[in-house]
């Protein structure tokens, strides 16, 4: 492979030498994937840098770093740090490397590079935290909230920046250079959550199987709380920009019409409503409405509920005219809400505890969250530990709050600025109980850990339903929970009912309380009788049972049936089959006398 620090080839070409096929290839198309290594070669060359200018784009011009791809990177020989290239191996000398890793942590990738701690956790763990839980967590994810118009948003009232630091946080800007590394601006905090002061504890059994006790004094002054923002977009025709005169009939408009499917309370004559109104479910949004007549409005769906925050009318280049209401929601932590740790720890707030009756050190502090110690052993997960043990030590005064991956403090260092501030080297405290004040014999392990609020909320999943809508060809209940739906009782529900006995709860679920409906059936020959309009000597029509295969309506009863298998009936019948019913006379119990 060539030196591409020469102006011949551009620094964003890659090229891959293939001696098996005996071919070179050379990529240069957009939107490849590159990554800065240090060339070994050339680190010479730093001590003869004019001016001590270290920048990352005078490294590079320097053929001091250089960008490698995928395709490059098979046959690079990359050390993993500095310090691999003078190690020796088992006595021989050190390896003849090409490339070195610029920082270690530098392995992964940015969402999984801002963990603290991350090579103390178990694999697993820090891939749920860079993967799922840092893609779920809310934040302040725009600089531009009030000119947006997003579908659906969460923002964090109050984001902060955690104690530690790593080395990649610190490349993606820091307050300490007011115009960025590179005279250019700061670049966003990649951070979603809050510092919170957690304590390892049992609490009441109100923590278990990963769920968290809060403050509840620390939610009303403003933690953890969010404002969740959704919108409702409508078109209509513009008659000018189509060039065509559409029936008057058939011209949509927006406006304030009198519904059925709504209420307009809150909607002013232009059919929008007014900034600040408070929707609740079943009101209309977007009134619209055509000239015959026909309502056209957008309906709050079932859960669906907000203050009006902004009103858009705009058009687009298809020639339509769009309207766009955005409702906003304060969210404050509820019960069933979903919360996580930079370490893959998740869990659900199980029990909002009163300040008074949280357990408090001798300085007067009380935790903000009590999560239970069985959430560390089977998940290895130190890494937690050490975060609040270091973040106890940065809150405290001292200088080192590094925790980048693989080149962190050692565990002798933290628990030595620990003890030198005057606590336990362990992190652990004495704590008096809430409730009586007496002295807690066993030490408690506290310290602020940075913690992520998901958007997996309970307000969002909560479901409930007695009779609802159903849907009109099998009449069984919808599905979906905006539409009001019911709760699906499957297979797996079926047997279990079976298997403890419970006939009459299986009847009722399964029958009485999904599509029970009746049908009538001849007794002579086993068919179904529909009931039609006949007419009969004298004149008169009657409407009722009639079996067309016996032609008569002698001996016709009618039984009880699920409506899907009278419709399964009715489809076999259209495609030729005919089902045969068995009946037998139902034995009415004898009151005794």
């Amino acid at each position: 492979m060539g030196d591409k620090s020469i102006s011949i080839c551009h620094r964003l070409v890659e090229i891959k030498r293939d001696g098996q096929h005996r071919e070179v290839r050379i990529f240069s198309d957009a939107g490849r994937i590159l990554r800065p290594l240090l060339v070994v070669g050339n680190l010479k060359k730093i001590k003869v840098l004019k001016g001590g200018d270290y920048s990352f784009q005078s490294l590079l011009e320097n053929g001091i770093i250089e960008l490698i791809g995928p395709e490059e990177e098979e046959d690079c020989y990359t050390a993993w740090g500095i310090k691999y290239l003078l190690m020796e191996k088992e006595g021989k000398q050190p390896m003849e490397y090409t490339h070195c890793e610029l920082d270690m942590s530098f392995l992964l990738g940015l969402s999984c590079g801002i963990i603290p701690f991350a090579n103390h956790d178990h694999a697993r763990r820090v891939l749920y935290q860079s993967e799922k839980h840092s893609q779920q967590a809310i934040g302040f994810s725009t600089t531009n909230p009030n000119i947006r118009v997003d579908t659906n948003t969460h923002q964090l009232y109050y984001p902060q920046k955690p104690l530690f630091q790593t080395m990649l946080s610190d490349c993606l800007g820091k307050p300490g250079y007011p115009r960025g590394h590179s005279a250019k601006l700061p670049k966003p905090e990649f951070f979603n959550g809050q510092c919170a002061i957690v304590a390892v504890n049992v609490h009441l059994g109100y923590n278990q199987e990963d769920s968290l006790v809060m403050n509840r004094a620390s939610l009303e002054r403003g933690m953890f709380r969010s404002e969740h923002i959704r919108s409702y977009k409508s078109e209509v025709d513009n008659k000018e920009a189509l060039g065509k005169k559409p029936k008057f009939e058939d011209t949509v408009n927006f406006g304030k019409t009198q519904s059925k499917i709504g209420r307009v309370d809150s909607l002013d004559d232009d059919g929008f409503p007014f900034i600040g109104a408070n929707l609740q479910s079943g009101d209309i949004v977007i009134g619209k409405y055509a000239e015959s007549g026909a309502d056209h409005s957008v309906k709050l769906k079932h859960t669906e509920r907000g203050m009006v925050q902004k009103v858009v009318l705009s058009a687009n280049d298809e020639g339509k005219n769009f309207a766009v209401v955005s409702l906003r929601q304060v969210r404050s932590p509820c019960l069933g809400d979903k919360f996580s740790s930079m370490h893959g720890q998740k869990g659900v707030l199980g029990f909002l505890e009163s300040q008074e009756n949280f357990p408090f050190t001798v300085q007067g502090i009380v935790p903000d969250i009590v999560i239970n110690p069985h959430a560390f052993p089977s998940r290895q997960t130190p890494g937690q530990l050490l975060e609040a043990a270091l973040g106890k030590g940065i809150a405290l005064g001292s200088t080192q709050k590094y925790a980048t991956p693989f080149s962190t403090l050692s565990v002798d260092a933290i628990t030595d600025q620990l003890h030198r501030a005057g606590f336990s080297r362990w992190g652990n405290e004495r704590v008096y109980n809430g409730r009586t004040g007496e002295m807690i014999r066993s030490l408690i392990f506290m310290g602020p850990t940075f913690y992520q609020r998901l958007h997996h909320m309970a307000e969002d999943k909560v479901k409930f339903r007695n009779t609802g809508p159903v849907h009109p060809l099998t009449r069984q209940p919808v599905a979906d929970r905006k539409r009001f739906g019911g709760i699906k009782f499957g297979e797996m529900e079926r047997d279990c009912l079976i298997a403890h006995g419970a006939a009459a709860n299986l009847h009722e679920r399964l029958f009485t309380l999904s599509d029970s409906s009746q049908m009538h059936i001849c007794r002579k020959c086993k068919n179904m009788a529909n009931v039609i309009q006949r007419p009969v000597p004298g004149g008169r029509k009657i409407r009722g049972p009639y079996c067309r295969f016996c032609e008569s309506v002698e001996d016709i009863i009618r039984v009880n049936v699920p409506y899907g298998a009278k419709l399964l009936c009715q489809e076999l019948f259209s495609m030729g089959i005919s089902l045969k019913f068995e009946t037998e006379e139902r034995e009415t119990p004898q009151t005794p006398s």
